[in-house]
């Protein structure tokens, strides 16, 4: 398989406040995968390299590393373990990716928090009007006539049914 390790390992990260973050390597010494959040962390608050790493919210300088398990060292596999431990062992982690898996694990999940998901997307439209609203009117220029013909089509379903 080349330069590629034909295994991963899907790993914990706990800080000393208890938060935790799932995530995956397939380097063979997966201790040092906890060095490179640790380096990404230091060239994001520097300005060096901008990351968006969801591990950035732990204390890093007092993390443990725990193995969960290896797996074969495929993006699927190593996703669908990965989703399977931040949506159902720890969803109390960090991770702000929480759907690595098939649309059946996000319809649960939804099903599940709808409440929570419902004030967390009003809470973001609220606070993000403008770019809301710009995404809409770009949405309703590029997808116009799809919009207007599912209305012609609901209008005529509402009269269909008062007849």
């Amino acid at each position: 398989m080349g330069g590629m390790n034909e295994t991963a390992t899907i790993y914990l990260l706990e800080d000393i406040n208890d938060n935790r973050y799932i995530g995956s390597t397939s380097e063979k010494d997966y201790t040092r995968r906890l060095s490179t959040h640790k380096r990404d962390k230091k060239e994001d608050l520097f300005g060096i390299r901008k990351r968006n790493c969801s591990s950035m919210k732990l204390d890093l300088e007092h993390t443990a590393i725990i193995p969960l398990m290896v797996v074969e060292n495929d993006t699927e596999v190593r996703k669908k373990w990965e989703a399977h431990y931040i949506n159902n062992v720890y969803p109390e982690c960090v991770n702000h990716i929480r759907f690595k898996g098939s649309k059946d694990t996000k319809k649960k999940y939804y099903e599940k928090n709808k409440e929570k998901c419902q004030k967390k997307s009003k809470e973001w439209k609220e606070n993000n009007k403008e770019k809301y609203n710009q995404w809409r009117r770009e949405y309703y220029a590029k997808n116009k006539d799809k919009i207007n013909a599912r209305r012609r089509e609901l209008s005529e379903l509402k009269r269909l049914e008062n007849i």
